[in-house]
Parts: C-alpha cells; structure tokens; sequence
C-alpha cells in the first residue's frame, strides 16, 4: 500500500512538472513569435513614431542655492585590538 502510494504521489509530481514545463514553452513561444513581429515591423521600416510627449526632455530639476556636495574623509587608520590570551588549565601550568 505505501509503495502504491509513493508511486501515484511521484506520477502526480511529474505530471505537474510536465504541464508547468508545457506552459512556459507555449509562453515562450507568444513571447518569440512576438519579437519576430516586431523585428519584421523594424526591418520593414515601418517603426511606430513615438508620441512627441514621450520624445519631449522632461524640465531640469530646480537646484537650491545651498547645495552641499560631501568631500571624501581621509581614512584614519587605528590599530587593531589585539585578542584576548586564552586562560590556561590549571594542570598545563603545573607541567
């Protein structure tokens, strides 16, 4: 009984995998056929214009007068900490 559940549980798993894998090829296939419409579109020199609103430059941002602009600090350079001596065991001290 477990072993015919472990198989129809592994059937179910692969027969998922197969229609999710089925799915992204036929996504994918739209995606490319797609592409392949526009690349026709381009070749054939037929692009679609962009509207001029989308062309236009946007406005510059206004600037404020008291801007500051951060200037690199020189690296301090510190010692590192030294670690710590481990204690030793009484009996290694005794030897």
């Amino acid at each position: 009984m477990l072993s015919a559940a472990i198989t129809l549980l592994f059937t179910l798993a692969g027969i998922v995998a197969l229609a999710s894998i089925a799915h992204s090829l036929r996504a994918a296939r739209t995606a490319w056929e797609e592409l392949m419409r526009e690349g026709e579109v381009l070749r054939a020199a037929a692009a679609l214009q962009a509207s001029a609103r989308e062309m236009g430059l946007r406005p510059a941002a206004a600037r404020s007068s008291g801007r500051v602009i951060a200037m690199p600090r020189p690296a301090v350079l510190a010692p590192l900490p030294r670690p710590l001596p481990l204690p030793l065991p009484l009996q290694a001290c005794a030897a």
